[in-house]
C-alpha cells in the first residue's frame, strides 16, 4: 500500500470512534461515561487524587465549557468534590470522592487491558513510530 492510498486522518477518526464506543459501553456497565472514566483515571494518578480544572482541560485537550459540564455531572453523582487549593486559596481543585475511589481499580484494569490489547501485536519500533505520528498530528493542532 502506498502513502497515497492511505487516508491516515480517516483511519485515526475511525479508531477513535471505535475506542470511544468500547469505553462508553464498558463505562455504562458501571454507571459512568467514558469521559468520566478518563477523569477518574487521571485524578487517581495525581497527588492527593486532585487537580485543578485547567489541568484536566489540558490533559484531555477539551474546552473549558465541556470540562465544566462533565465535572458538574460528576459532582452531582458524588464522584468528585471541589476543594480549596492548598497552594492558592483563591482556586479550587477537583478531587475524587470515596465513591469514585472505589471505581479506580475497575477503571485502571479496563484501561490497562485495553492498552495491552492495542499494543500486544506490535513491536516496540512500530509503537514508537505510531506514537511519533500521533504526537506530530497533535502538535500541528
Amino acid at each position: 500500500m502506498t502513502n497515497q492510498m492511505i487516508n491516515i486522518g480517516r483511519l485515526i477518526k475511525r479508531a477513535d470512534v471505535s475506542l470511544t464506543r468500547q469505553m462508553n459501553d464498558f463505562a455504562r456497565q458501571n454507571g459512568l461515561t467514558g469521559n468520566q472514566m478518563n477523569i477518574i483515571d487521571y485524578l487517581s494518578r495525581q497527588e492527593a487524587m486532585a487537580a485543578n480544572q485547567k489541568a484536566i482541560e489540558n490533559e484531555f485537550n477539551i474546552r473549558r465549557s465541556t470540562t465544566t459540564i462533565i465535572l458538574q455531572r460528576m459532582e452531582k453523582r458524588s464522584l468528585i468534590q471541589r476543594i480549596i487549593d492548598p497552594h492558592d486559596r483563591r482556586r479550587r481543585q477537583v478531587q475524587l470522592t470515596s465513591n469514585a475511589r472505589q471505581l479506580v481499580p475497575i477503571v485502571h484494569n479496563y484501561i490497562s487491558d485495553q492498552e495491552k490489547r492495542l499494543t500486544d501485536r506490535f513491536s516496540t519500533d512500530e509503537l514508537t513510530t505510531v506514537a511519533r505520528v500521533l504526537q506530530y498530528i497533535e502538535e500541528t493542532d
